[in-house]
């Protein structure tokens, strides 16, 4: 069993190099990567290069595709603009496969040992990566001369025989196989190598070898689907736009091979004639074809397929919140009509808060969270006003009101945790009706306040912050009133619900007095942009 224990010798060895490989790639040009996806992503030729050089370096659609989720989540990456990338990838990861077809196997052994003994002496993160790159390629060649060697003798047993036969039956198997291989591995990469390796051994034929091959793409699937569960809905569209490329190369490989069975030339007739010779290299570029022209079919028609898929997978309406409606990137060299649409945002922040009992969500710490969608809109807001700064040489009333602006944002984000501690109150009142009626008043109160803040956040004039400023003094007749016959009735009721109420009014005052807060900043804001 000489060529079994080779065989399997030579996975484990492939398996680890594609381990390696992937790691510290990534590790390379995760950075890198970030840089130019911000640079190219609005010009689609730049993108789909910028693609097929990822996915050589990353060998990995998958992760190319949930990078750009993480950006497109982080306003970094658009969907349209990340989805070329995206399609080329699977393109460009196709060039391990062409480098394990080179005639470098008296080297691969001085390939490997040196760049394993480069990794474990260089202490540079940079350096470590490349050669522990490196020596992911050196052990993915080696791995694969082992199984070649052990696949050999092991033509001769029946068992092995009859196991790779099976695989090959029929058409339908094939392309099963492949896409199971390839689920097993994680990689379709990694299984059209191996499946490469077992054809020039002469397990396969180069029609065969091409099915299996051709299944490959939809190996991953699975694995997407479950690692995008929890992803919003923008960031889902990018996932499933690959699985859609994938499924696509097996409908348009599985057409141009029946059209071949017929006696029409096809991607097998090309390779034989692109290389007569080889069939390691017949299989290569069977692999690069099944990428690429679906790919070319597929790119005048990318902008349609993500369409689709935003009809298909909508925004909730926490998503769609989140999403800024009115700052965009033509008014970052307009201060004057950006300071308008970030009271815009602004106001929708405001208006998105709400006095009312809500169980609170505590995150590691125990400590209470902000709605996602809150702090997203809210994030978004603040990079905008600092593009405004960075691209524009402002006037000093310009600088002053961005200044303005970013002080209401930071007025708006204590008043959302204020928000949230009086509903965490309310929240623990809500099981005694009594104390629910006693402290409605002031609930009531405050969501007026709230009412009032949204329409001067949305347009500050002076003659309504003044209402506002007024409005949100303690001392107000719809607050003071309120406030003490709230606190004077609740000494009548038992202990524990005295001091529930307590606590309320204690949060409400922190409210009112971050209410008075943003109203100053929106007080200075009318009066030194002079609005009326």
């Amino acid at each position: 069993m000489e060529g079994l224990s080779s065989l399997v010798l030579g996975l484990g060895l492939f398996f680890l190099g594609m381990q390696l490989v992937g790691e510290n790639l990534r590790r390379l040009s995760g950075r890198s990567f970030r840089h130019v996806m911000q640079r190219v992503s609005t010009r689609p030729a730049l993108a789909a290069l910028a693609g097929v050089g990822f996915g050589a370096l990353m060998q990995s659609a998958t992760a190319v595709t949930f990078v750009l989720a993480g950006m497109q989540r982080s306003g970094l990456a658009t969907t349209h603009g990340a989805a070329p990338v995206i399609l080329w990838c699977n393109v460009g990861l196709t060039a391990l496969v062409f480098l394990a077809t080179l005639d470098i196997h008296p080297l691969v052994a001085y390939f490997t040992g040196a760049a394993g003994i480069l990794s474990a002496l260089i202490r540079q993160s940079l350096w470590r990566s490349a050669a522990g790159g490196l020596l992911g390629v050196g052990l993915i060649l080696f791995g694969l001369q082992s199984m070649s060697a052990g696949a050999a003798p092991l033509k001769s047993e029946i068992w092995f025989q009859t196991l790779m036969s099976g695989a090959v039956s029929s058409a339908p198997i094939a392309f099963a196989v492949g896409i199971l291989a390839a689920a097993i591995l994680q990689s379709n990469t990694g299984a059209a190598m191996l499946i490469i390796t077992l054809a020039s051994a002469g397990e396969f034929d180069t029609a065969q070898a091409g099915l299996l091959i051709y299944g490959t793409n939809l190996g991953a699937i699975g694995l997407r689907f479950l690692l995008s569960m929890n992803l919003d809905s923008a960031s889902k569209r990018l996932v499933r736009f690959e699985d859609t490329f994938c499924v696509w190369t097996g409908v348009v490989m599985i057409i141009l091979t029946f059209a071949e069975l017929l006696g029409t030339p096809g991607p097998i007739s090309l390779a034989m004639l692109i290389a007569p010779d080889s069939t390691e290299l017949q299989l290569a570029v069977l692999f690069l074809l099944s990428n690429l022209l679906p790919a070319v079919l597929l790119a005048p028609f990318t902008g349609k397929v993500i369409d689709v898929l935003k009809r298909l997978i909508p925004e909730s309406g926490e998503e769609a919140f989140a999403k800024p409606q009115f700052i965009n990137e033509t008014a970052v060299t307009d201060p004057g009509t950006a300071a308008d649409l970030v009271l815009q945002e602004s106001a929708r922040l405001v208006g998105s808060l709400r006095f009312e009992a809500s169980a609170p969500v505590y995150d590691a710490n125990g400590e209470s969270c902000a709605n996602p969608a809150f702090i997203t809109l809210a994030t978004a807001i603040e990079r905008f006003l600092s593009r405004v700064s960075t691209h524009n040489r402002l006037r000093d009333e310009e600088a002053h009101a961005i200044h303005l602006l970013r002080s209401e944002l930071g007025v708006i984000r204590y008043l959302e945790e204020a928000v949230r501690e009086v509903n965490e109150h309310l929240y623990r009142i809500k099981e005694s009706a009594p104390d629910q009626k006693l402290v409605a008043p002031m609930v009531t109160s405050l969501n007026e306040l709230l009412a009032l803040a949204k329409e001067c956040a949305k347009q500050p004039t002076t003659k309504c912050v003044a209402a506002f400023r007024g409005a949100s003094c303690k001392n107000h007749p719809n607050i003071l009133p309120v406030r003490t016959e709230m606190l004077a009735t609740s000494k009548t009721l038992p202990e524990k619900a005295t001091a529930k109420v307590s606590a309320f009014s204690d949060s409400c005052d922190l409210a009112i007095w971050m209410f008075h807060r943003l109203a100053k900043v929106l007080d200075r804001y009318a009066s030194e942009t002079h609005t009326q």
